[in-house]
Order: structure tokens, then C-alpha cells, then sequence
């Protein structure tokens, strides 16, 4: 009986990768429980456009490159989005007998059962790139979608009588509009994006979304469609779809591919019509591992000493966006349980969690941080956690805690760990308290990791590059990587991000600088020499690792 040869084999056979790649791709195959394939991606020894054709001379199913092939509406008719969603599948031909369909795991026999059922015809499978396939599903869908709300729509009158208000209400309620707005809410979550931006402009209404801290353009509706999908994201939202003259907040509750996801939705009236920013919560990334955050190990080891501790304060600093929110969160992961009292006061509260109290501000009835706080310390804590510390009650009542038997952890605005604490001394905290109290202050970025998908060797550094970045010149014998790009990461050579830190331990000669009122070069020129490694040395590590690229090296250094 004729054996298939192994997808390992066939690799090998075509030159793309050797037998020393795979025996390690193998090795780690075990520990991470997925295809070889796509553990060989990930390793950075094949890229998918290798991959795919092999699997499917393997699986003997045609490999198909969808960005050459035009697919008529007829046929995506045939098969309904959900479906093509969930199965990452999509319809590409139709010759009155057979249906063929492109998949990212032809083996899914299953749907296909489902699929000659419903069309009534024979199915023949295509194996495709899954981003290609959740693009185009984008591209068409979005199309058609975009057709029927145009055809389903009212005039869309500026003058928002009762007549037009009523008929705009109606045509947002209607199916292709409550269509098209699910497709771009599915499609940024489907890609990883954090912020939706649709933002109407002379001519065109544009949807921008930001990706791995970029802003990348996703699509473009027509601009009579705005005042239809504005009202069906304030009808979601909860909020006036009369009013367009002022800014407005609101919040929508979906659950998208299985999970439940929220978004923190805002408007803006602009010069060409009303912006909406949805900020996308991902509930399902709320229960993120400290191991996982991207920690170097001796930083990793100072964090778990300090929140090991039974009292004293853990400060997490960075600008807005920086991740400041998941690592304090990663922090609470790592200690709650049915033994632990932790209480925190947010604003707003993103994510709720399990065994923890959580409270959300709202200063239009003074609920405010400071109010919250001192409820905290008549409510038996053992962990108190505040979203951000603002102002010198905030502060005080913070550190107070900290030194009367609890665990706090905080955020706050600053560039760098050592400024944290003269920060606190400058809002009117006595420096002997902010000595006794500090842990550890944790300063944090997000760079920009290489794409592992589109990973190769990066030929482009030179000795003067390293020197830059603080690297000897013998360093250029070193390997260093950067992503060729590909669909999967828009062809950016970037995908996902990796933390950067530096975190500044608590230390007798620390706390008394801090005392003395050092500036905050002396206490960093301090902790340095006490074993801390700067922003700058951590992300130049993971350069060297090959995790990110010497541009976002530079990229932090200017923005500090």
C-alpha cells in the first residue's frame, strides 16, 4: 500500500529547509503541541508561501494564491460569511457542478458535508493562505454589504427633523447595515487591532485600524454610507443618534468568533461629519500569564520578589498605550485567589476579574480615587490596585497603605523608573515615606516584534549600526533578523509586539538618595550601578535575540 510521505520529507526534498531545521523543529514540535509546519514557521527556518504548495502536493488538494483570481459574487453567494468565518474558508469557483472551495485546513471534512448539503452540488478543496483568505473575505463581503446598505438606505439629511431622524433610525436597524458595521467590527478583531477608526473625509469614509501600535488603513466605504453606520454604532452604544454636535461616550457588549469582546466607543464631530474611535477589550486576553509579558529573567525575578511581599507599594510607569494596565493585571493574576482580599479602583474598568473587587470612578458624584481608597481601608485588604495615582491625596493615602500593611499597585506618568519616585516626592509625598514604601517601579514600552511568519536573515546592519546602539563592532558576527513581509503582518515585517523594562528594586542606598532628594539622574546612575538594566539595554537585548529590529531600538530612544 502506497504511504503519503511525511510533510517533514517532502520540505526537505524541495530545498527549503534542512535536516538540522526540522530535527529541531521536531524537538520543539513536542512542547508545543501544533503542526510542523507551523512550528517551523515560527522558528523562522520557512515562511508560508514555501509551505503551502508542499502541503497541499501532500494532501494532493491544489494550492491556490487568491491575490491573482477574481471571485464573482454568485459565487461567495454560495457559501454565507459566518461559515467562511469560523472555518477560515472561502468560495472561489463555480462550474455548474462542481463548487471549489479555498481552505487554510482542507482536512476539515466536515464542513464540506455541510457545504455540498446546502448547494447541492460536489465540493473540491483548494488549500490557501489564511490571511489571504480573511482578507478577501473582508474585500468581498464588505463589498457586497456595502452595496445593499447604499440600495437600503435613506436620504441622510443633515436636518435631523422628525421625519429624516425617524428614517435614519429605521435604515441603521435595517439588515445590510447592521451587516456592514459587523463586518468591520469582526474584521479588526479578526486582525488584532486595538482602536477602530472611522473617520469621514472629503470624498471618502475611511476605516483605519491600529495594529501592533500602528495606524494601518483597512478599508474605504462609500461616504454616504456615515450617517447610516454612525447612528448604528450610537444605537449599540447607547447613545443620542439625534445629536452630532457634541462629543459622546458609549460602550458595546459583542461576542465576536466565540469570544465576548467590548468596545469602549467615543464620537467626535469633525469638519466632514461625525469620528467614531472604538477601543477593542478582548476578554479572553484578560487572564495573561507574568511569564509571558516578555520580562528578561532577572528583571522577572525582581517582580515576583516584590509581589511576593505582604506589604509595600509595586509602581508600573509608561506612557498611554505602553501596556501598563495588562502588566498590573498579570501582577493581580499571579496572587488572587480565595485566601487574597484585592481591591482596585479603575477608570474605567476594562476587564472584570474573577476573585477581585473592583470599583470604577465616577467623579460626577465624587467617586473619585482618593474617596475609593479610603473606602478600601475599612473593607480589610490584603492588595489594593489603583489605575493611575493623579494627584497628592491619591498619593498619600497610597503610600499610607503601603506602609500600614498592604500591597498596592499603582501606574503613573513618567519616562523612567528612577523619576517615579522623585515624582512622588515633587506631588508633596514626604521622601522618608516614599523611601519606606517602594517595592519596585517598573518602567515599560511596547516594541514592535519581528513578523515569524516573514523572519529572515537582515542583511542591512552594519558595523556603525551596532556602535549606535551601544554594540561593539565585533558584534556584527552576530545573526540578526527582520520580517520580509507578508499578509500576515500587512506586509509591515512586524507582528505583535514584545515588552521592554526596567525595573528599579528596592535598595538601603536607593532609599536613602531618595531621602536626601537626589535628582533623578544621581538615583539612576545608582541603580544602574546596583545591577538595573535601562529601557535601552533591555530592547537591544531583544535585538540581539532577534525579536526586534534596530529601528525600533532608535524608535525608543527618540521618544524618550
Amino acid at each position: 500500500m502506497f504511504k503519503r510521505k511525511k510533510i517533514g520529507q517532502l520540505l526537505i526534498e524541495a530545498g527549503h529547509v534542512g535536516e538540522k531545521e526540522l530535527n529541531i523543529a521536531l524537538a520543539e514540535q513536542k512542547k508545543r503541541g501544533k503542526r510542523i509546519g507551523q512550528v517551523l514557521i515560527e522558528l523562522g527556518y520557512l515562511t508560508e508561501d514555501k509551505l503551502l504548495p508542499i502541503l497541499g502536493k501532500q494532501l494532493k488538494v491544489p494550492f491556490v494564491d487568491l491575490s491573482k483570481i477574481e471571485i464573482s459574487p454568485e459565487v461567495l453567494k454560495m457559501v454565507p460569511e459566518k461559515i467562511c468565518r469560523k472555518h477560515i474558508l472561502v468560495p472561489i469557483s463555480f462550474d455548474g457542478k462542481s463548487l471549489m472551495i479555498g481552505m487554510a485546513d482542507p482536512l476539515d471534512v466536515f464542513i464540506i458535508d455541510e457545504i455540498q448539503f446546502q448547494n447541492n452540488c460536489e465540493v473540491v478543496r483548494a488549500i490557501c493562505s489564511e490571511n489571504q483568505i480573511a482578507d478577501t473575505t473582508d474585500k468581498l463581503y464588505v463589498a457586497g454589504a456595502m452595496a445593499d446598505a447604499l440600495s437600503a438606505m435613506g436620504a441622510g439629511d443633515e436636518d435631523l427633523g422628525g421625519g429624516a431622524l425617524d428614517g435614519l433610525k429605521k435604515a441603521s436597524e435595517e439588515t445590510p447595515i447592521i451587516k456592514l458595521v459587523n463586518l468591520v467590527l469582526t474584521s479588526a478583531v479578526q486582525k488584532g487591532a486595538s482602536d477602530i477608526h472611522i473617520e469621514p473625509d472629503e470624498g471618502e469614509l475611511r476605516v483605519r485600524l491600529r495594529i501592533d501600535g500602528s495606524l494601518l488603513v483597512a478599508m474605504n466605504l462609500q461616504p454616504e454610507a456615515l450617517p447610516s453606520v454612525m447612528s448604528r454604532i450610537k444605537i449599540l452604544s447607547g447613545m443620542d443618534i439625534s445629536e452630532r454636535r457634541i462629543p459622546q461616550d458609549g460602550r458595546i457588549q459583542m461576542v465576536i468568533m466565540d469570544k465576548p469582546i467590548d468596545f469602549r466607543v467615543s464620537t467626535i464631530p469633525t469638519a466632514w461629519g461625525e469620528k467614531a474611535c472604538l477601543r477593542i477589550l478582548d476578554k479572553s486576553n484578560v487572564n495573561v500569564a507574568l511569564d509571558s509579558m516578555g520580562f528578561a529573567p532577572e528583571n522577572y525575578t525582581k517582580l515576583q520578589k516584590a509581589i511576593a511581599s505582604p506589604n509595600g507599594m509595586c509602581l508600573v510607569t509608561g506612557p498611554t498605550g505602553s501596556g501598563k494596565t495588562t502588566t498590573l493585571y498579570a501582577c493581580l493574576n499571579a496572587i488572587k485567589g480565595p485566601d487574597t482580599n484585592i481591591c482596585t479602583v479603575e477608570n474605567p474598568v476594562e476587564y472584570k476579574l474573577k476573585f477581585i473587587n473592583q470599583v470604577q470612578v465616577r467623579p460626577e458624584i465624587d467617586l473619585n480615587f482618593s474617596t475609593v481608597l479610603r473606602a478600601f481601608l475599612r473593607q480589610d485588604p490584603d492588595v489594593i490596585m489603583l489605575g493611575e495615582i493623579r494627584d497628592e491625596e491619591t498619593a498619600g493615602i497610597a503610600v499610607e497603605a503601603a506602609l500600614t500593611g498592604h500591597l498596592v499597585f499603582a501606574t503613573l506618568h513618567t519616562n523612567d523608573a528612577p523619576s517615579t519616585a522623585i515624582r512622588l516626592v515633587d506631588m508633596g509625598v514626604e521622601p522618608f515615606l516614599v523611601s519606606s514604601a517602594f517595592l519596585c517601579i517598573v518602567s515599560q514600552r511596547l516594541a514592535r516584534r519581528v513578523c515569524k511568519f516573514c523572519k529572515d536573515v537582515d542583511t542591512t546592519v552594519t558595523p556603525e549600526i551596532l556602535v549606535d546602539l551601544g554594540l561593539p563592532p565585533e558584534a556584527i558576527n552576530g545573526t540578526y533578523y527582520r520580517g520580509k513581509g507578508c499578509e500576515k503582518c500587512a506586509k509591515t515585517g512586524y507582528k505583535g509586539r514584545v515588552g521592554v523594562h526596567e525595573v528599579m528594586y528596592t535598595h538601603e542606598n536607593l532609599r536613602r538618595m531618595i531621602i536626601q532628594k537626589v535628582g533623578p539622574d544621581d538615583l539612576k546612575n545608582e541603580a544602574v550601578r546596583l545591577g538595573m538594566k535601562c529601557l535601552k539595554d533591555d530592547i537591544v537585548v531583544k535585538f540581539q535575540q532577534g525579536l526586534t529590529t534596530p529601528e525600533e531600538v532608535f524608535a525608543l530612544a527618540r521618544a524618550d
